[in-house]
């Protein structure tokens, strides 16, 4: 597999796909942990609210983490954030690219309690660590190495999840039991759809692994969510759902037909 360091010329199409890539997952992590703070609310203790309030630090890093990757290569940045702080509650599709799980319309309904937060760390971020820990071997050696940090800080986000939802069985009882239980099938849902359509044969899929900008099918990644998540509930003491068939809508970003805008880059690159 070819690869390519900071710095290199980077083929046309490569540098597209690299590009197409790095803004969507960019984007993705700093809307993303503008959405995690607004879980604050349901926060029910001291402990919780501090532990949520890193995790929404370490979101916004991952952001910011891809963004130092992409402005040497031509990428505005700097406007992308401003857009998405401007305009958090409905970023423009022309500007950045948010997965459709993080847009607040979507992500506001999944939510009604804490068992809620902490059940999506438990059943959702089995798949984030699943689809971003391939990053680490990707053939662009800077993403590479940014993504062990993120790797590393993703497993740290499923860990949270697990200890919080034991803390509601300990603290909230019976009840607390109910609410995380009523809550696995419809996180799994969002888990199971996370790296898209196993059977997706798109030219874009293919040419990420051409490129080895990806490495792992939809089809591995969801047998490694599952089996991550299992033992995680087993863990916890909570029932594995039958059946639950997967969103994969909240995956799905936006429609473009070119990587970027020109208004997400400099110079019309």
């Amino acid at each position: 597999m070819q690869t390519y360091d900071a710095g290199d010329k980077l083929p046309d199409e490569y540098k597209a796909a690299l590009i197409d890539l790095l803004s969507f997952q960019a984007d993705s992590e700093f809307a993303g942990g503008q959405r995690v703070e607004e879980n604050m609310k349901y926060a029910t203790r001291p402990e919780e609210a501090y532990r949520l309030a890193k995790k929404v630090m370490e979101e916004i890093g991952h952001g910011w983490y891809c963004w130092e990757i992409l402005a040497p290569l031509g990428i505005d940045v700097n406007a992308r954030v401003m857009h998405l702080v401007q305009n958090r509650d409905n970023p423009d599709p022309k500007q950045v690219r948010v997965i459709n799980g993080f847009r607040k319309e979507n992500w506001a309904l999944m939510f009604e309690c804490w068992a809620d937060v902490a059940m999506f760390s438990t059943a959702v971020t089995p798949a984030a660590v699943a689809f971003l820990g391939q990053y680490r071997q990707s053939s662009y050696l800077p993403w590479a190495k940014v993504s062990e940090r993120i790797w590393a800080e993703e497993k740290g986000h499923l860990a949270f999840g697990v200890w919080a939802s034991k803390r509601v069985l300990e603290l909230d009882g019976e009840k607390g039991r109910e609410q995380l239980q009523g809550a696995v099938a419809k996180f799994m849902q969002i888990g199971l759809g996370f790296a898209g359509r196993p059977a997706d044969d798109s030219e874009h899929f293919a040419r990420y692994f051409e490129y080895g900008l990806k490495i792992k099918t939809a089809q591995q990644i969801q047998d490694e969510y599952m089996e991550v998540v299992e033992k995680r509930l087993k863990e916890i003491g909570l029932e594995m759902p039958k059946d639950v068939q997967p969103n994969y809508d909240m995956r799905m970003g936006y429609a473009q037909s070119k990587p970027l805008s020109a208004a997400g880059s400099k110079g019309g690159k």
